[in-house]
């Protein structure tokens, strides 16, 4: 199948390009001028605001499968730049959806929201796809309205819609800008002898759930495949990790002893997390995580390893 990959120079994209390609699929892969694509991927440049643009390139291309991820990724940027993560999230989906809708109607689309939409209220206990969504940040409510607009438009014209939650992912390309590599990158220049065996962090003892991208990006795909239209799916672990337990295991698997330093520009109030379900994508589609934490963490670090000696 030719699948049209939004967002593929990004994080996520490039091991959805990767995983597709592994999987007998055809990627074509999609992302902003300038923004360097994946190879496996065959290029394809523009901007998803640019309507008369993006149906162009479906008319041309006929996709038989869309992943959809282009998009504001930074939670904080809701607050920030409401305009721009709206626009982006929203009215970008929106268009994609448009433009397949008109010019490649039966192809299979995979629309990419989050498990933010879920927020942090509501009853306790586990968060299956049948739980309230209850938004409780702007990044959070702009997937909220991606979700909704995906199995309205399922449920309206037909189309083969489907919605994936993911929760937290993490593994090698991610910006340092998030936990993981934040940390790997401070335990890389350690262990290179750039720095001092200091870690400045934020809150360890808070409780995720984490995934490696590697194993989203393998649920995208079957998502895409034999995923139900109409329906959203989430992908977790299902186990919470503190976060701590990430900069532990990247110590040790660096043979590094740092001292930690808290650092008040990091910390955040510990949170209490309802774990995310993902009965659903197993018991029907047969997904299971297959990438334990510590290959993520090797793999992380080993990137990190990488950039670090090439500065030098």
């Amino acid at each position: 199948m030719n699948v049209l990959v939004t967002g593929a120079g990004g994080f996520v994209g490039r091991h959805v390009v990767a995983d597709l390609a592994a999987a007998g699929h055809a990627p074509i892969g999609f992302d902003r001028p300038g923004v360097p694509l994946p190879p496996a991927a065959s290029p394809r440049s523009g901007d998803i605001l640019d309507r008369a643009a993006l149906d162009a390139l479906v008319r041309e291309l006929q996709p038989g499968g869309l992943i959809h991820l282009a998009g504001a990724a930074f939670v904080p940027m809701g607050w920030t730049d409401p305009d721009a993560v709206f626009s982006a999230n929203l009215l970008g989906a929106i268009r994609v959806m448009e433009a397949f809708r008109h010019h490649a109607p039966r192809a299979r689309l995979l629309m990419v929201t989050s498990a933010e939409v879920y927020g942090r209220s509501g009853a306790p206990g586990r968060l299956d796809e049948e739980s309230p969504l209850l938004p409780d940040n702007l990044y959070a409510l702009s997937k909220q309205a991606v979700d909704s607009a995906a199995r309205m438009a399922a449920a309206h014209y037909g189309m083969p819609i489907v919605v994936a939650r993911p929760g937290n992912h993490i593994g090698p390309g991610q910006s340092p800008s998030f936990v993981a590599a934040a940390f790997a990158e401070q335990v890389a220049a350690i262990a290179l002898g750039r720095a001092e065996p200091v870690v400045r962090v934020g809150n360890l003892d808070s409780l995720r759930d984490f995934l490696d991208v590697r194993d989203v990006a393998r649920a995208y795909r079957i998502l895409l495949e034999r995923g139900e239209p109409g329906r959203a799916y989430n992908i977790s672990s299902g186990k919470l990790v503190r976060v701590g337990d990430l900069l532990e295991g990247l110590c040790r698997l660096a043979g590094i002893r740092p001292r930690v330093e808290v650092d008040p520009a990091r910390y955040r109030p510990a949170e209490e997390p309802r774990p995310l379900d993902s009965g659903r994508i197993r018991r029907e589609l047969g997904w299971e995580p297959a990438v334990p934490l510590d290959g993520t963490l090797r793999a992380i670090l080993d990137e990190a390893l990488r950039r670090a000696g090439k500065a030098g």
